[in-house]
């Protein structure tokens, strides 16, 4: 029986709120809501069983925590999995102040990860919240056993200014959603379900983080931010994404691998072979 406890955690306390149980058969996920500096509730899931180590994953932009469900239930055999809705996105409320750089979106990485106890973390990001892991990663660096990318973003700094500037418009203007909505579709593959989903759960996208997100995106010079993080890394790595604007050419040490998938959100279109490799990469820092 799938299990979702819900409850707020505001500085030290801890209040349960409601407990509810679906008639599904499979992996028991938390969810709770966190409190965070009195500027965003995140949703937070998790599942798995107490270890020594846990395992973060954090959502594309104009995505969601769930997108990351098949995945977790794989690896949650043998390790405490936790995934968040960033603020704005999923179940999380936007920030009061209207901040969605990657400094702000770090700090409510650290805040999930301080619930957590003083276990080591692993995070996997996906797509732009490279940006994200790699933030926390220049100030916690001290708490990390390995950064596991999934398809990270491209370097921006490849692109013309015009084009970054022409994405940004379409993403600022009244058909915002719409933009993003159709470049999602154009780069998810052919799996019509995982289409479905990916622009169901950036529909759920408040606006000014939609915007927030893609600007933080533009303006991020990746090469000073991986310049800051040279513990274990990987990236698994899309043949459509692997081009010289990927960041795996930014770090001298970087191991990676090309994705047999062929859409974005491989953890959607191949949920087991991402575990697999997601765990493949835990064992290797043993």
């Amino acid at each position: 029986m799938r299990v979702f406890i819900r409850s707020i955690v505001a500085g030290m306390g801890l209040a349960s709120l409601a407990i509810q149980s679906s008639a599904q058969e499979g992996i028991k996920i938390i969810e709770t809501e966190i409190v965070i500096n009195q500027s965003a509730n995140l949703s937070v899931y998790r599942a798995g069983p107490e270890s020594t180590q846990n395992v973060v994953f954090l959502h594309s932009d104009s995505g969601a925590a769930t997108q990351w469900f098949s995945v977790m239930e794989n690896l949650a055999d043998t390790h405490s999995v936790i995934a968040f809705d960033q603020r704005g996105h999923g179940s999380s409320s936007p920030t009061a102040s209207g901040d969605y750089s990657y400094e702000a979106r770090a700090e409510d990485l650290q805040k999930v990860i301080a619930t957590l106890g003083s276990q080591s973390v692993v995070l996997v990001a996906h797509s732009g919240s490279a940006g994200v892991a790699l933030k926390y990663a220049e100030a916690n660096a001290d708490t990390l056993r390995g950064i596991y990318f999934l398809d990270p973003a491209s370097d921006p700094r490849a692109m013309p200014e015009d084009m970054r500037q022409g994405f940004l418009d379409a993403i600022r203007s009244e058909n915002g959603l719409d933009a993003v909505q159709g470049y999602f579709a154009s780069i998810a593959g052919q799996n019509p379900e995982t289409i479905t989903t990916v622009t169901s759960d950036a529909a759920q996208v408040a606006p000014d983080a939609r915007i927030g997100f893609a600007q933080a995106l533009m303006d991020w010079n990746p090469e000073i931010a991986m310049s800051y993080w040279t513990g274990p890394t990987f990236m698994a790595i899309t043949s459509a994404n692997d081009t010289p604007a990927a960041i795996r050419h930014l770090g001298e040490t970087v191991e990676y691998d090309l994705l047999s998938t062929e859409g974005h959100w491989a953890q959607l279109d191949a949920p087991e072979i991402v575990a697999r490799s997601i765990r493949s990469f835990i064992d290797s820092l043993s």
